[in-house]
C-alpha cells in the first residue's frame, strides 16, 4: 500500500521519496546531525569500535596470507576489511613517523657524517663539497634561467654547501625523509604498470593491479613497522635471550618478505611456479631499478626543500 504524498518521507536536500536511511537519489543520511549529545557519542565510538575490529583483521590477513585481500576484494567481500587506499595511507603514516622517531632515538644529538665513518664521510663531503662548487661557478645565466630562479638556485646550493661543510648528515636523512611517502606514492601506479606489462595477456584492468601493488607496498610497510618495534623491543629487557629472540624474529620477518611477494603472486594470477617466479624475479629487477631512480630523485627534491 502506498502512502499519500502528505505522508511520505521526502529528503531535505532533493525532496525525493526516501524509504532507507539514505536518499535514492543524492545519496544523502536521513540522520540530523542535530542530535542529543549522546546519540552522537555513541555512534562515534560504535565507529571507532567497528574500524578497530576492522583494521585488526586486515592487518591479520595481510601479514599471514599473501595474496588473500586482493582476492577478497576482487570477490565483492570487502565490508569486513579495510579500503586498500586507506590501509596504505594508514601504514604509510605509522612507518613513516616511526622511522622518523627512530632517527631521533639513533641520533640523540646532531649525528655528523665524521661520526658514522670517518674515511667514507670525508671522501662523501670532500666530492660533494667540490661538485657544489663546480656547479656554482658555472655560468648558470648562460643556461637561459631567469634571475630569479639563479638567485633561488644559488641559494639552495649555498645552503648545501653549508651542511656539507658542516657534515651535517642528519639534516640531510631528514630532509630526505621527509620526501619519501611521495616518491613511494609515485612508484605504486609505475608498479602497476609493471604488473599490467607483465600480466599482458592476464586481461585484468588496470586499476586490479593496482588493488594488488596497494597491497603489496602496503605489507612492506607493514614489516618495516613491525621490525622498528622489534628493534626497540631488543632494548626492554637487557639480557642474551631476549635480544636473540627478537633478532630472530627479525630475520624471519626479513625472509617471510620476498617468500610472501612470491606466493602472493601465484595465489593472485594462478599462474604455474615456473613461470610465477621468473615473473617474479623480472618485477623484482625491474622494481629495483624504479626505486633506485626514485631515490635519487628523493635525495634532489629533498634538497630543494633545505
Amino acid at each position: 500500500m502506498t502512502l499519500p504524498s502528505s505522508q511520505q518521507r521526502r529528503c531535505g536536500d532533493c525532496l525525493a521519496v526516501v524509504n532507507g536511511i539514505y536518499c535514492p537519489q543524492c545519496g544523502q543520511k536521513q540522520k540530523s546531525p542535530v542530535r542529543h549529545f549522546g546519540q552522537l557519542a555513541g555512534e562515534f565510538f560504535n565507529d571507532v569500535l567497528n574500524l578497530d575490529t576492522r583494521l585488526l583483521d586486515t592487518l591479520k590477513v595481510l601479514l599471514l596470507s599473501p595474496g588473500r585481500l586482493s582476492n577478497e576484494y576482487f570477490a565483492d567481500r570487502r565490508t569486513r576489511y579495510i579500503s586498500p587506499i586507506k590501509l596504505y595511507f594508514l601504514l604509510s603514516i605509522v612507518t613513516f613517523f616511526l622511522i622518523q622517531q627512530n632517527l631521533e632515538i639513533l641520533t640523540g644529538e646532531q649525528t655528523t657524517l665524521s661520526s658514522i665513518e670517518p674515511g667514507a664521510a670525508k671522501a662523501f663531503g670532500d666530492d660533494m663539497y667540490s661538485a657544489i662548487g663546480d656547479i656554482k661557478a658555472a655560468p648558470i645565466a648562460a643556461n637561459g634561467l631567469p634571475d630569479g630562479a639563479k638567485d633561488l638556485l644559488h641559494e639552495r646550493l649555498s645552503r648545501l654547501e653549508k651542511i656539507l661543510g658542516n657534515k651535517d648528515w642528519t639534516q640531510l636523512l631528514r630532509t630526505g625523509l621527509a620526501a619519501a611517502p611521495q616518491a613511494l606514492l609515485v612508484l605504486l601506479p609505475l608498479f602497476a604498470l609493471l604488473l599490467k606489462i607483465v600480466y599482458l595477456f592476464d586481461r585484468r584492468l588496470y586499476m586490479e593491479h593496482l588493488i594488488i601493488a596497494l597491497h603489496n607496498h602496503a605489507f612492506v610497510l607493514l614489516t618495516i613497522s613491525l621490525d622498528i618495534v622489534l628493534w626497540w623491543m631488543s632494548d626492554w629487557v637487557s639480557s642474551n635471550w631476549w635480544q636473540s629472540l627478537t633478532v630472530l624474529f627479525s630475520s624471519l620477518l626479513g625472509l617471510w618478505v620476498p617468500a610472501y611477494l612470491l606466493i602472493g603472486l601465484k595465489r593472485t594470477y594462478r599462474q604455474s611456479w615456473k613461470m610465477t617466479v621468473f615473473k617474479f624475479m623480472l618485477l623484482g629487477l625491474c622494481y629495483l631499478s624504479l626505486l633506485a631512480f626514485g631515490v635519487v630523485l628523493n635525495i634532489l627534491f629533498g634538497l630543494l626543500l633545505l
